[in-house]
């Protein structure tokens, strides 16, 4: 039994036309220009996949400047990666890809440990009804891609051990919400995503000479150990498990029905100087003041991913997802530094000044023990290349104080409905967030583009954030009325609801005129 991933088809990708396929790595690469994405059976597949395919590049490609990235950017189609091909096979007995042959007489269980929505052992769903003892049957293809996606995310908690220790951390990719940077095809996309590569200049940050994917590396012993990351490769690839797949032959064709999952690798070291594919961000904790009452220099706390949170929108991260810091200023963000990458290429005339690319934003959400998948979520946000330089001031001032219009009128909406149930000691409202905040994503794309637009054209990005505050209007008040005639109201209940509307719409007025008045010094 034999499935080697270069040889063989099990990368799911969707074709310029929408149909579906699944390509083996090597021809991933080559058809590339041909292929508009990856799509997993899940977004954390789909995340996961990218990783593994990118550090597969910088391996087979490099590029180990910014010169051999142009080279790849305009050649038509994407060289033949050359590849040791036994480091590929997925069921071989001494080096299986992306697992640990020193597990494989731990007893084994369902393959549906290797499925997150699977209800099985300590991982119970709430709409699956598999069992241990049920039968889980996985081809060849099916098992590479759910390994794959375990290495990035797998929850923690308790695994089967070893011999004792049955704790394990978190898969890496669940503590952020990993950034893709999406072009009009394959290509694009991997590409876009692809840094300059070259362990022996220390680039990019953090990656040494001795950095290399799980795949090059001897399998890992074991016991479960914790280690810092030997450059960007090696956390691609990170062995957040040990694991061993036990294929068999039925009616003449393989499928995987058991595996071996034990606790793997800890991730040692600080997120911002590690994980370029995310986002980071150090709220403000303290801003005190002198004597005088002139404010001192703020203080910030400890670094953390920016993550998907259900409902809210990633599109609130938006200075944190595409701006560089400017100037002296303290830095408390740090985008994404493939973005940093795009950047440079726009400002060198590689990629075109008035691209609009899409950040596609991944993460899963686990309970409070971080030990069961509750959700699987996938965002996006417009990314007009002309906001990723750094030579724009006016672009952080605009996008931060729009984020904040949407955020005091969203507190609004809530101290409307709080101001009604403690007259009445009511629940809280159902869907008032629902009818407010995931609206606002789409005019919240038309102001970055709009923005992107003024700034290269050298116009006044008014009005920009005039459709915007015009939005943020429009569905505040919609949510409001909704809210007001969500129930049969009389009497007392009905004139408390007219005044909680009536104190919001005051409320609305305020803070649309302070968001006009507060930029007009940046942008008039």
């Amino acid at each position: 039994m034999r499935f080697n991933l270069t040889e063989q088809p099990w990368l799911p990708v969707v074709r310029m036309d929408g149909t579906r396929d699944e390509l083996d790595l090597v021809t991933l690469l080559t058809d590339a220009h041909l292929l508009r994405r990856i799509l997993g059976q899940t977004p954390p597949m789909t995340a996961a996949l990218h990783r593994l395919v990118l550090a597969f590049m910088h391996r087979a490609y490099g590029p180990a400047s910014e010169v051999e990235w142009a080279e790849l950017w305009r050649a038509e189609r994407l060289p033949t990666p050359k590849v040791l091909a036994d480091r590929f096979e997925l069921f071989d007995a001494e080096r299986p890809f992306l697992q640990c042959p020193a597990v494989a007489g731990v007893a084994a269980s369902s393959a549906a440990k290797l499925v997150p929505h699977r209800a099985v052992g300590n991982n119970t769903t709430l709409f699956d009804h598999t069992t241990a003892s049920a039968e889980v049957r996985l081809t060849p293809a099916e098992a590479a891609r759910w390994l794959v996606t375990l290495q990035a995310y797998d929850p923690g908690g308790m695994k089967t051990p070893y011999r004792k220790d049955k704790a394990s951390q978190a898969a890496p990719a669940n503590a952020m919400g990993m950034v893709l940077v999406e072009g009009g095809t394959l290509k694009e996309t991997l590409l876009l995503n692809l840094m300059p590569y070259c362990p022996d200049d220390e680039t990019p940050r953090s990656t040494g000479v001795d950095d290399r994917p799980a795949w090059e590396a001897a399998p890992p012993g074991p016991e479960p150990d914790q280690r810092h990351p030997e450059g960007w490769t090696d956390l691609l690839t990170w062995p957040a498990r040990r694991v061993w797949l036990v294929p068999r032959q039925i009616d003449g064709s393989t499928y995987v029905d058991r595996v071996v999952v034990t606790p793997g690798t800890r991730l040692a070291g600080d997120p911002q100087d590690r994980e370029w594919m995310a986002a980071h961000r150090r709220p403000k904790i303290k801003e005190g003041r002198t004597t005088k009452g002139k404010s001192t220099t703020p203080t910030y706390g400890p670094w953390y991913p920016v993550r998907l949170q259900e409902h809210r929108g990633v599109w609130r991260f938006s200075q944190e997802l595409l701006l560089a810091p400017i100037g002296s200023e303290e830095r408390h963000w740090q985008r994404p530094l493939t973005l940093d990458h795009v950047a440079r290429m726009v400002m060198d005339g590689v990629i075109p000044r008035q691209a609009v690319y899409t950040l596609r934003v991944f993460g899963q959400q686990l309970d409070s023990k971080g030990s069961v998948v509750q959700q699987a979520l996938e965002e996006t946000v417009a990314a007009p290349v002309a906001l990723l330089r750094a030579d724009h001031p006016v672009a952080g001032p605009v996008i931060g104080r729009s984020i904040e219009l949407a955020n005091l009128v969203g507190s609004a909406l809530n101290q409307m409905d709080r101001e009604h149930r403690a007259q009445f000691r009511a629940p809280a409202a159902h869907g008032l967030d629902l009818a407010y905040w995931p609206l606002l994503s789409r005019p919240f794309d038309a102001l970055l583009e709009g923005l992107a637009r003024a700034l290269e054209c050298g116009t006044s990005p008014v009005p920009a954030t005039r459709d915007w505050d015009r939005a943020v209007r429009r569905i505040a008040t919609e949510a409001a009325v909704r809210w007001a005639e969500g129930s049969p109201r009389q009497g007392r209940n009905l004139e408390i609801a007219g005044q909680c509307y009536g104190h919001f719409v005051d409320q609305l007025n305020s803070e649309i005129n302070a968001y006009r008045g507060h930029l007009a010094g940046h942008i008039e």
